[in-house]
């Protein structure tokens, strides 16, 4: 109900109708350069959800190299508690933030930039991008919001395809179909009400209609629970005990399934295949243990990322030349290189790596900015 809601309130009309723009000058803060500058990142999950817990990590690692003060908000999978925190970080009477990284959860992303634009701060979006329909009144970064200074996008529509595809290459080479002889998929995903669900949802149907005897046979929500996901799967193999192939939306989930094959002659790895996002340490010991097959992710880099990019900002060299809207994509974690991510994550400490040799700013020669999760993991001692 409370998504339900939710959808109705962020609605394009009530975007048309409802933003008060307020003109504001893009430049950076170069008056306030020579002291700590600080950032707010708006999170929209929990602080016990591991994929949360390393993108704060890392992002509190480029704060610290960058000298940026960061503060941490996390809004607990609530589209309507993100939003909230959103004003209240943008209205405070003293201690503003200079920037603020949020995500575009729910749909929270446009009113979040409302609050920025009439505060005269500065905004970024990391994560999921706004809708096409959003996107028709908002446009891009620096159009009607001129505060919104950029974005790194996550390619979900590509990520969801490129599971898919992969769990659908690996069955067939195995020649692992279910007892109609179809190679059949169960896609369980985390929420209907997040577009980045939706979108990798979207991915993995349209990787089904490619292949022959493709099929997903079964969509299900598990709301990014291990507990629910290890219901659905129990549900999903009474129906259909011989599904070979489980995409699953993230790593918590992929262990709930885990949890349930444990009771069944079902053997992960060998006659049922499972695939995965997020880059949990667990998921990727259950990968070097045979048990997952793949788990797409590096995503949870993208806040510190977009603080490398905020730093040259406020240094007075801006990113616009190297694009104001960067789409990252996902990295694949498989057996022949997992040992070596899951040894630069188990610990969830990025603090060696040097994000100044990341900075256009403080390293001259470096070009291009980077999104790619193992560029920077190869960084970790």
């Amino acid at each position: 109900m409370v998504i339900k809601v939710l959808v109705r309130f962020l609605t394009v009309v009530l975007l048309a109708h409802s933003f008060v723009v307020f003109s504001v000058t893009v430049s950076p803060p170069l008056a306030q350069a020579q002291t700590a500058l600080r950032v707010a990142y708006l999170i929209p999950g929990s602080n016990k959800e591991p994929f949360w817990l390393s993108a704060a990590s890392f992002a509190q690692a480029a704060a610290d190299d960058l000298g940026f003060i960061l503060e941490v908000h996390y809004a607990f999978n609530d589209g309507r508690k993100l939003l909230e925190i959103g004003k209240d970080v943008a209205n405070r009477p003293k201690d503003k933030p200079n920037y603020i990284i949020f995500h575009n959860y729910e749909g929270a992303a446009p009113y979040i930039m409302n609050e920025i634009e009439r505060n005269n701060l500065y905004g970024f979006v990391v994560g999921t991008g706004l809708s096409e329909n959003v996107r028709q009144t908002v446009k891009g970064p620096r159009e009607k919001f001129k505060s919104w200074l950029g974005e790194i996008k996550v390619d979900n529509v590509g990520g969801g395809n490129m599971l898919a595809k992969l769990l659908f290459r690996a069955a067939f080479e195995r020649g692992l179909t279910s007892a109609s002889g179809r190679y059949t998929m169960a896609l369980v995903n985390g929420s209907a009400g997040d577009s980045a669900a939706q979108d990798r949802q979207e991915g993995a149907i349209l990787a089904s209609k490619e292949y022959y005897r493709g099929e997903i046979i079964s969509r299900s929500i598990a709301d990014w629970s291990r507990i629910k996901a290890r219901a659905i799967a129990a549900r999903a193999f009474e129906k259909n005990p011989t599904t070979p192939m489980y995409w699953v939306a993230n790593d918590l989930m992929a262990l709930g399934i885990l949890d349930t094959f444990e009771r069944t002659r079902r053997i992960p790895g060998q006659d049922t295949l499972i695939g995965c996002f997020n880059w949990s340490p667990w998921a990727l010991q259950a990968v070097a243990n045979n048990q997952i097959e793949y788990v797409l992710g590096g995503h949870f880099i993208h806040a510190g990322a977009a603080l490398v990019m905020l730093f040259d900002h406020s240094r007075g060299t801006d990113f616009r030349d190297k694009g104001l809207s960067q789409v990252a994509r996902y990295g694949l974690v498989t057996k022949t290189n997992v040992k070596a991510v899951y040894q630069r994550m188990i610990k969830n400490d990025y603090s060696s790596i040097d994000f100044r040799k990341f900075s256009r700013v403080l390293n001259p020669n470096w070009q291009d900015y980077s999104f790619d999760a193992l560029t920077y993991l190869s960084e970790v001692r």
